[in-house]
């Protein structure tokens, strides 16, 4: 076996047994929070996901995908997405008072549901954020890595965590600085992020566990078809006049 197989299938395992670990630990979480995106979907809310930087690709991937849930609006922002370059988008998360403009662009109102989406937890956007969210009324569900966050300081306005000011959390279990590979040739140093794997399983983790829940309760939500299925265009075309007066970026 090459060097270059062995850390593949090392890589493979890491992810594999932090998935494991999210669905032995996280799971009673998980719960919790697809019956707040179930109860949003059937009370006709509306469910947002922010991200900040590589994260944004997550919250992207959950709106408008085969499969997904016609209900999700990612907040998307070029300033403060990976397109933008990592040393503006770094410096505009760490921006305080950037979220009360994305907050009073999306509008979330009470009852909706806002996914937020952070590794470290702790820049202004996706704190203030949440907490500009949960004072409309909005329930705020936190994809976080707990530990990690805990050995951070907070750089926000209200010097909290994202795991403090949330109403769920799910922690993702990803280790401090994100790479999780050892590379000892290299001196021990890390590689492979790992953060947009598991991030990306809890997202659409969370999307089955409420599809579930909305098809035992005898609803048929809307969801999403591949634009490579016959008739999709049509179906998707219906859905995209449906929502698009609450999708701001459409």
């Amino acid at each position: 076996m090459g060097m270059g197989l062995g850390y593949m299938l090392m890589y493979r395992d890491l992810i594999c047994d932090m998935i494991d670990k999210i669905l032995r630990e996280e799971m009673a979480n998980m719960e919790r929070a697809s019956e707040e995106i179930a109860r949003g979907v059937i009370y006709d809310k509306s469910i947002y996901v922010l991200g900040t930087g590589h994260s944004m690709l997550v919250a992207a991937e959950m709106f408008h995908r085969a499969g997904g849930l016609a209900k999700i609006y990612p907040m998307l922002d070029i300033a403060i997405s990976p397109f933008s370059g990592a040393a503006k988008s770094s410096m505009i998360e760490r921006l305080s008072g950037y979220a009360d403009a994305l907050i009073e662009y999306y509008s979330p109102s009470e009852g909706d549901v806002l996914i937020v989406i952070s590794n470290s937890g702790k820049n202004a956007v996706p704190v203030e954020a949440s907490v500009l969210a949960r004072e409309r009324g909005v329930s705020v569900i936190a994809i976080t890595s707990v530990e990690y966050s805990k050995k951070l300081e907070p750089e926000n306005r209200y010097g909290k965590r994202l795991y403090e000011v949330a109403d769920i959390v799910i922690d993702n279990k990803v280790p401090e600085g994100d790479a999780a590979l050892e590379i000892k040739e290299l001196g021990g140093k890390r590689i492979a992020p790992v953060s947009t794997i598991v991030n990306s399983f809890i997202a659409h983790s969370l999307e089955i566990l409420a599809i579930e829940k909305l098809v035992k309760r005898g609803y048929e939500p809307e969801i999403w078809v591949s634009v490579n299925i016959p008739g999709s265009k049509d179906l998707n075309r219906m859905l995209l006049e449906k929502y698009k007066r609450s999708v701001k970026h459409l």
